[in-house]
């Protein structure tokens, strides 16, 4: 991926509560720190209301930021919910005349799973900043990885915990698992053949997220998957029948005996790893070892 050094700040989302979007902070990391130039599209500080005109608006932001060749990227400023309401909206002929990624994570997964469903186009997970500003300042590890990601420079972190051992080399998708299972049945949902899977989600039951795997695991293309990278479950619980969070997953991974890891450190969570989707990586499951082997 190439360097990246203007991003048009996009709200494909749709804000869960009033928050404040610490747009002082933010935009000053990203023009002064970062040293971007940044484009703030009209929609994208308007993320708190739900009406269909609205998603059409923000979808027009979208198009109109991929239209123009000026712009190296498309920068989702929060998470929230219904980011998939847009993706009917999108042109995806123009989009793949005019390929740039996606930078965010959380409900952003919506229109980056989409997008590569749709064109194949990779998109950089693990970075939005009204989140990552919201106690004032970008945790170390995020902001390090960001400027790694920006630069063009490949990913490589030892994380997580081995489920299952064994070596695995694939195209790494994914985002928030909620999100991700939220597609499921659409034409956005791309083809699972020779992929790494990439999944973290929070505030769910453990009966909710074994129920988000198994249709996981029932999806036609899934036999081809070749390894999976467990994030994090921030704020998820255990469940008096169902099990633990932990038990679903370590179920979940004897059934399906591929290579995985748990805890990886990306999710809802302070120091988390921003990385590129959509390219080869290598998964060396037994050291917790993810290396992105394709530019």
């Amino acid at each position: 991926m190439k360097r990246i050094r203007k991003v048009a700040v996009v709200s494909p989302s749709v804000m869960l509560s009033e928050r404040s979007f610490n747009t002082e902070k933010w935009l000053a990391y990203l023009q002064q720190d970062l040293g971007l130039e940044v484009v703030l599209m009209p929609t994208a500080l308007g993320g708190t209301k739900l009406e269909t005109f609205q998603a059409r608006d923000k979808a027009c932001d979208i198009m109109a930021a991929y239209a123009d060749d000026s712009i190296d990227a498309l920068l989702a400023v929060h998470g929230g919910a219904s980011a998939l309401r847009v993706l009917e909206y999108l042109d995806f002929e123009v989009i793949k005349k005019h390929p740039k990624p996606v930078i965010g994570f959380s409900d952003t997964t919506s229109l980056q799973f989409g997008v590569f469903g749709k064109t194949g186009q990779a998109y950089i997970t693990g970075f939005l900043p009204e989140y990552d500003f919201r106690d004032g300042r970008i945790a170390a590890p995020t902001d390090e990885d960001l400027r790694r990601v920006l630069a063009g420079e490949k990913f490589a972190a030892s994380s997580g915990v081995c489920v299952h051992p064994g070596v695995a080399e694939g195209v790494l998708i994914g985002g928030n698992m909620s999100t991700i299972s939220d597609l499921s049945g659409t034409p956005y949902y791309p083809d699972l053949n020779g992929k790494i899977l990439l999944l973290e989600d929070e505030c769910e039951v453990s009966y909710k997220l074994k129920l988000m795997l198994t249709q996981l695991k029932y999806n036609p293309t899934f036999g081809g998957v070749k390894g999976i990278v467990f994030g994090q479950f921030t704020d998820c619980s255990d469940h008096a029948t169902h099990g633990t969070v932990t038990g679903v997953v370590e179920d979940f991974a004897a059934q399906v005996g591929l290579p995985m890891v748990k805890d990886f450190a990306y999710g809802h969570i302070q120091r988390r790893r921003v990385l590129t989707c959509g390219v080869r990586y290598r998964l060396d499951a037994e050291n917790g070892r993810l290396e992105q082997i394709e530019e």
